[in-house]
């Protein structure tokens, strides 16, 4: 069982691109858009799962002025994340080894990522989100609910993400993990598990 973080593996996180959007379409900057979301808690917010999608749109409408639909806003969302085309080869040649995201991130993108990404989305046998559990890495609860929703152990289970926090997290709790930082470098890990354990970084 492979888990594998979203923003930063197997996608690109762009976050501005996302910010410069919203700000166009709501006639404010980027900088208004970021205090309004970001530096108020709201992004922490929604990725503890504190509120809906529906929930989310209508306060984006209501704090940022969003002119557009549900559909369009979840469209807009996913323009901070960009797929690593890299990386998508590499897990297609995981098969059959079973395979999820687990990402922090909110309900809007959970429910936007299968229509907009579908290249990213039907890769994985489950698409883990920290909206589901309460909580987000490094906090452990994070690596067990994820071990739980899998029916795995952690002597079982293989963790990929770009941060070093969270790589160090995983491992604390017995699961193998990689620390990313391009897809050469984690081709590279992956067959040096295949030979014994691997505890060194991507790259």
């Amino acid at each position: 069982m492979i888990f594998f973080d979203l923003g930063g593996v197997v996608c690109r996180f762009l976050p501005q691109q996302r910010l410069d959007a919203l700000g166009t379409a709501c006639d404010l900057s980027a900088d208004q858009v970021k205090d309004v979301l970001y530096t108020s808690g709201l992004i922490e917010r929604w990725d503890l799962g504190r509120d809906s999608a529906a929930a989310i749109h209508r306060t984006v409408a209501d704090r940022l002025g969003y002119p557009g639909s549900l559909a369009e806003l979840q469209e807009l969302w996913c323009r901070a994340f960009e797929p690593d085309l890299q990386v998508l080869h590499l897990i297609d040649g995981l098969r059959p080894l079973r395979t999820a995201l687990l990402s922090d991130n909110d309900p809007l993108l959970l429910a936007a990522l299968p229509q907009v990404f579908p290249e990213v989305g039907s890769r994985f046998d489950s698409l883990l989100f920290s909206c589901r559990f309460g909580a987000t890495k490094p906090d452990p609860r994070v690596f067990t609910r994820a071990l739980d929703a899998m029916g795995c152990a952690p002597a079982e289970a293989l963790f990929v993400d770009d941060k070093a926090a969270n790589v160090a997290a995983a491992r604390r709790l017995g699961i193998a993990s990689l620390r990313f930082s391009d897809a050469a470098g984690l081709s590279a890990a992956l067959d040096g598990l295949r030979r014994g354990p691997a505890t060194a970084e991507t790259g």
